[in-house]
């Protein structure tokens, strides 16, 4: 493993597998390589330009470019098993895939015929001089995330951080706004938080005039800690992986934010597996039969899957869920209309206040309207006390449910206000929903509410 120091960081040049005297398959050797990689997740680190394997024989490369990074991400190859095993089927599978994928991309060089060219292409290609860029994916965004925090964060001129995580400003919506960004200006406008070169812009909503107000947050160092730490690295990300980003943003979102707000994203397989216990209880037309409305909708994942764009409904807690949900529709990358994702406090608001879509709010006002409304969620699960707090080695939360339904309600719910999915259950009782459709503990249940 080579590596070199760049401005702010070490960083690698080139990793490779080594083998004894005559070796003559380095394709097994580079196999072992990239099982290596993949077992103990190195390209979620900081990624070398090119790996190589050699022998005394001779010298290959291969650049560390999108075919190697799908090749880590196949779910077909086994990483947990032993690289350096190449008996098994495991590795010998991953083997035929090297072959199909990335052997035409090598560069060979004989060391007997060939030493001086390799030598000159070691010099002219991996001098660090010019070195690519670190790429950003799916696998490295987050631990680019933490070192970010520790590298910038400090020199966001944010004098209370904690107060602004309480007012919905995090820290992750800055970093998104870097990493989202050509480096000069964040790409995606839709954005609640925007790189504007030299500083930050927050949008706070329109104001008496009409017109988008923003607050401008600088930098306290003239911007130089930025700068370095984003000289290391590519961005804007590879298109494909701008929306799995943007879809995971609960990642970067601090645990007690995600719990009060229900910002968990809901694994594929228990979307499809509820949307497969719609139909069976609603049967196989229920898209075009009901209006689905997702309250507690975050990234919008829970819609994936759902195909009639007018009878779905999106609204989340968190504005900048909001613009992300905004921004995916309109690149088509989610099935909805923009026009039917809003921001909206489920326990806070009221149905017909100006938040809530027209069409939406015609639905909730009729009775009959209201039998084909269905109430889709993921709902929060946070509680204002937990089994730490009732043994003595927690502490209250009592904030968390203490909402101006549960205020209004609070005899009715009793103790089971505390819970947050309780309230949202409770609610929709209260507003005379006729249906509630939930996964819960592996089976399904269709609650008919009169």
């Amino acid at each position: 493993m080579l590596s070199y120091k760049h401005t702010n960081t070490i960083l690698p040049v080139l990793w490779g597998e080594a083998k004894r005297g005559d070796f003559d398959d380095l394709d097994k050797a580079f196999t072992q390589l990239f099982l290596t990689i993949g077992k103990y997740k190195l390209n979620t680190q900081y990624t070398p330009p090119y790996l190589c394997t050699f022998s005394a024989i001779r010298m290959e490369f291969i650049a560390f470019d999108n075919a190697i990074t799908s090749f880590l991400y196949r779910s077909d190859i086994d990483f947990s098993i032993t690289p350096s095993n190449h008996n098994t089927e495991g590795f010998k599978h991953a083997l035929d895939a090297f072959k199909a994928m990335c052997k035409p991309n090598k560069f060979v060089f004989d060391f007997k015929t060939q030493s001086e060219e390799c030598k000159e292409f070691i010099k002219n290609i991996l001098n660090s001089s010019h070195l690519n860029k670190i790429q950003i994916d799916k696998n490295n965004f987050v631990t680019i995330y933490q070192k970010w925090l520790y590298a910038v964060k400090h020199t966001i001129n944010m004098p209370n951080w904690e107060l602004a995580k309480a007012k919905g400003i995090l820290d992750a919506d800055y970093y998104l706004a870097d990493l989202l960004s050509d480096g000069d200006k964040t790409i995606i406008e839709k954005l609640q938080t925007i790189l504007s070169s030299s500083h930050y812009e927050l949008k706070r909503g329109l104001n008496d005039l009409g017109v988008m107000d923003l607050m401008r947050v600088d930098f306290t160092d003239g911007q130089q800690a930025h700068k370095e730490f984003w000289s290391v690295y590519e961005r804007p990300p590879k298109l494909e992986f701008q929306t799995f980003i943007l879809e995971r943003r609960d990642l970067l979102v601090p645990s007690d934010v995600r719990e009060r707000k229900g910002a968990f994203f809901t694994p594929k397989i228990w979307v499809e597996k509820s949307q497969e216990c719609l139909a069976m209880s609603l049967g196989q037309d229920y898209q075009d039969d009901y209006i689905i409305w997702d309250c507690t909708g975050g990234t919008g994942n829970l819609l994936r899957g759902l195909l009639n764009k007018a009878n779905l409904y999106l609204s989340t807690l968190d504005s900048n869920d909001v613009a992300i949900v905004k921004e995916l529709a309109a690149t088509n990358q989610l099935n909805l209309l923009e026009n039917h994702v809003f921001q909206f406090d489920f326990l806070n608001d009221d149905f017909l206040s100006a938040k809530v879509p027209k069409s939406l709010q015609e639905i909730l006002k009729d009775k009959e309207k209201r039998k084909k409304l269905i109430i889709y969620i993921n709902p929060p699960y946070a509680e204002a006390s937990t089994t730490a707090t009732r043994s003595g080695t927690g502490s209250n939360k009592p904030k968390v449910a203490v909402t101006t339904f549960f205020t209004k309600n609070k005899s009715e719910l009793g103790s089971a206000g505390r819970e947050l999915f309780a309230q949202f259950f409770m609610r929709i009782f209260h507003a005379h929903l006729q249906r509630v459709e939930r996964l819960c503990h592996g089976e399904f249940f269709n609650a008919q509410i009169p």
